[in-house]
């Protein structure tokens, strides 16, 4: 790979990084989750740092791949604390850790308390033997981090019985060694965490640009029946999206007397099924970044799933629903190496209809049977293919599928001008 390519690829990945946290039984029950990047990560503010972290876990790495089910306990310094930007996360997920810089005030307090009030949970970081707070904060807090290394066993073992006494549970991070195992486990550390279990583990993925996440939406948003009203706010989004739309319908094609001038005109003119084929079009195209005629993933996917409608129409005459299915199943199927997602992945998070998701993940039945048909069209030279798939497709043949989807590609040439 060159270097552009190796710096491009760098600036569209999301790292974010994880370290285990087990009980006293050895089991995992939380990952602490650490800020992870191709720069210096000494260099860069906190607060940024925050907010890399939980945009990492809530949208990029998704929840559940981060956190696998378990509680996620992320740093956050003062200026996090006292933001709106906390609310973000769900409190029966995260439990926020209040960095060991924080200035503990009467301020903090009170937003600490409300913040408690509300649902989350709060653990206080770095608490050494020298260190011990006591002020409003600490006591609102749930949990009590102990570094080991900076406590005589003895003292830790008061220490621990004394948060036992005060309604809170203490995790010895930077465990280490065996030794420091033992130590910590001895004085009745409730959780245990550092390298001598596990060192932290990176988590990268492809990030979605902003203009893919607002595409990503409102495909989201149209496979709930929105109403016009939510549809037009959510294309708005979309300056590239929009300007496409209003550009089609005021097309000579239609030979409107009447240009269309708004947003809610333009899409009860199209309807809700073009809007998506659209969306998914310019998802492909880069978020709208690249055009569409020169774009050679826009133009196969698109000839693909304009292909798997014709050849659906020839299998099942008058069955509009199969078709929108079958062509929904082409426009699917190569968006997991554009977002960097599982088939199943994208089947949740885009509410995909259950027989295209099926169809995508390899299931049994005719739509999967018409995308097998496609990719074999593509690859001249699987004929064997085509004549195997086709047979299972009666009464498409090779000759007639080489019909289609030339007329397929005569489409899409004249679909992508707009």
């Amino acid at each position: 790979m060159n270097d552009t390519a190796a710096l491009s690829l760098i600036a569209l990945t999301s790292y974010l990084g994880r370290q285990p946290i087990l009980n006293r039984h050895g089991a995992l029950v939380a990952y602490e989750l650490l800020f992870r990047s191709d720069k210096d990560i000494r260099s860069v503010d906190p607060t940024r740092a925050t907010a890399d972290v939980v945009i990492g876990a809530l949208c990029e790495q998704g929840v559940d791949r981060a956190l696998g089910g378990h509680v996620g306990f992320v740093n956050a310094g003062r200026d996090w604390l006292m933001s709106d930007m906390l609310n973000v996360l769900p409190p029966e997920q995260f439990v926020i850790e209040i960095l060991e810089s924080v200035d503990y005030d009467e301020r903090l307090a009170e937003r600490v308390g409300a913040l408690k009030e509300a649902g989350y949970r709060f653990a206080i970081d770095d608490v050494s033997e020298k260190t011990q707070r006591r002020g409003r904060t600490f006591v609102e807090a749930d949990f009590v981090k102990v570094d080991v290394q900076l406590w005589e066993p003895n003292a830790l073992v008061r220490f621990v019985s004394s948060m036992h006494g005060a309604g809170k549970q203490v995790v010895a991070e930077k465990v280490e060694t065996p030794a420091q195992y033992f130590t910590t486990y001895e004085a009745g550390c409730d959780y245990f965490q550092g390298f001598y279990f596990a060192h932290p583990q990176v988590l990268a993925t492809r990030k979605i640009p902003p203009q893919r996440q607002s595409l990503v939406k409102l495909m989201v948003l149209l496979n709930m029946e929105p109403s016009v009203a939510d549809l037009e706010e959510e294309v708005k989004h979309n300056p590239t999206l929009t300007m496409h739309l209003l550009r089609f319908v005021n097309s000579a094609s239609f030979g409107r007397t009447e240009r269309v001038a708004s947003v809610r005109d333009a899409i009860a003119f199209v309807g809700t099924s073009w809007l998506n084929r659209w969306a998914l079009l310019t998802l492909y195209a880069d978020g709208g970044t690249t055009s569409r005629a020169s774009n050679a993933l826009v133009q196969l996917v698109g000839t693909r799933a304009r292909f798997m409608e014709l050849a659906a129409k020839r299998l099942r005459e008058g069955d509009d629903a199969f078709a929108d299915a079958a062509f929904m199943t082409g426009m699917f199927s190569l968006l997991h190496f554009v977002l960097d997602r599982s088939a199943a992945d994208l089947a949740g998070e885009l509410r995909i209809a259950e027989p295209v998701a099926e169809a995508l993940q390899g299931g049994p039945g005719t739509l999967q049977a018409l995308l097998r048909c496609a990719e074999a069209i593509e690859a001249p030279e699987d004929e064997a293919e085509l004549e195997h798939v086709c047979g299972e497709l009666a009464p498409l043949s090779p000759a007639l599928v080489r019909l289609l989807f030339a007329a397929a590609g005569n489409w899409m040439a004249e679909y992508a001008v707009f």
